[in-house]
């Protein structure tokens, strides 16, 4: 059968969201939290915490609702003329959606900025660190974040018949563990491990290495939250990620 922790399975966007205890985020909050924050906001995590993914489902609701939505992924130098051409594409009322946001130098995140403001859109970014606009989330992976992301993609295979090879590989909670412990918390590079030991067990050809990783959120400064997973705490038991 196909490896349940193949890319098209764990993929930003393709899993749910949840927060720091493998619970289901609610997106729309977070909607209704970045609409309070005027006119950009950052998600904010290391590699591996789950930005893209929150990035992905909060466009995606806000397209559910109507809102015009552009994405845009930054590499490197390059990518910034692309990028300009995605905002002059965004009409007024939209919001670009721009992953990576720290791959701009600063004064192209300043002109990029005021360009939208300009146009009327909203920014919505992520990156490691705060860049200088609010923070509506800061990713903090977890290992029961990681336990409910493996439990859903081995769900979802055994639901397809893959019951007898999820049976076989024998993935349990040491192997997560050690997994989230080897790699420093990376969900990311976690996932990746579990790819690997379940091709190692027999299973079949898989389709390339995961993705996604979950998200953890907690509110920050002013009521704005945090990614990796979203777990929504109080303001006064805010960390850094």
């Amino acid at each position: 059968m196909t490896n349940p922790f193949a890319t098209r399975f764990t993929r930003p966007g393709v899993l749910a969201s949840r927060d720091a205890g493998g619970e289901p985020v609610d997106v729309d909050g977070m909607l209704r939290r970045f609409d309070g924050l005027g006119g950009a906001a950052v998600i904010v995590g290391p590699h591996g915490s789950g930005k893209s993914t929150l990035l992905a489902h909060l466009a995606a609701a806000i397209e559910r609702r109507g809102g015009p939505v552009a994405r845009h992924r930054v590499r490197g130098w390059r990518d910034v003329p692309p990028l300009w051409g995605t905002l002059w594409r965004t009409p007024p009322g939209g919001v670009l959606c721009v992953d990576s946001w720290e791959c701009l130098r600063p004064p192209a995140r300043v002109l990029v900025r005021l360009a939208a403001r300009l146009r009327g859109c909203r920014l919505l970014v992520t990156a490691h660190q705060p860049v200088g606009v609010p923070v509506l989330a800061r990713c903090r992976p977890s290992l029961p974040l990681l336990h409910a992301l493996v439990a859903e993609l081995l769900g979802r295979a055994e639901a397809c018949g893959g019951a007898e090879a999820v049976e076989r590989a024998a993935i349990g909670p040491a192997d997560i563990a050690a997994a989230f412990r080897n790699h420093g918390g990376d969900l990311r590079e976690s996932l990746y491990e579990l790819y690997d030991r379940f091709e190692a067990s027999g299973q079949g050809p898989g389709v390339g290495g995961p993705v996604l990783t979950g998200m953890t959120i907690v509110p920050a400064a002013g009521g704005k939250f945090t990614n990796t997973t979203p777990v929504f705490l109080p303001q006064a038991h805010q960390t850094a990620s």
